[in-house]
């Protein structure tokens, strides 16, 4: 069976290394990178089974990146991660789900796998 992939966007590197080092265990394939314009042109090459984004970046805000996915690939899930995000507005938007920091490590483990079980096509 193939590894799952998942995109994981966040200025912040030890946000982006908590991350890579809570999931990667499980079995995922991770990329990095720093901000939704980079998330943007890695989308475009290759694909991932989910998104997981921080809400707050310069350059390019979770909400911005969600829009600009979901406008084009409207079934990848995508995990936003906030500490101060309008959740409602995100998941009006296009975010698959929303975690509030600061979050449990077995939290973001289920969730992650719940939302790659679904295959990607929960799409509100």
């Amino acid at each position: 069976m193939e590894k799952k992939r998942i995109l994981i966007v966040d200025d912040e590197k030890p946000m982006r290394l908590l991350l890579t080092r809570v999931l990667r265990p499980e079995g995922y394939e991770i990329t990095v990178v720093k901000n939704g314009v980079e998330a943007i042109n890695r989308i475009e090459k290759e694909f991932y089974d989910l998104i997981i984004t921080d809400y707050l970046m310069p350059r390019m805000d979770g909400l911005e990146l969600t829009n600009r996915v979901k406008d084009r690939y409207p079934f990848l899930p995508i995990l936003v991660i906030t500490g101060e995000a309008p959740v409602q507005d995100l998941l009006k938007n296009g975010a698959s789900a929303c975690i509030m920091k600061p979050f449990k490590i077995l939290e973001l483990r289920c969730l992650v796998k719940s939302m790659l079980n679904q295959g990607g096509t929960e799409n509100r």
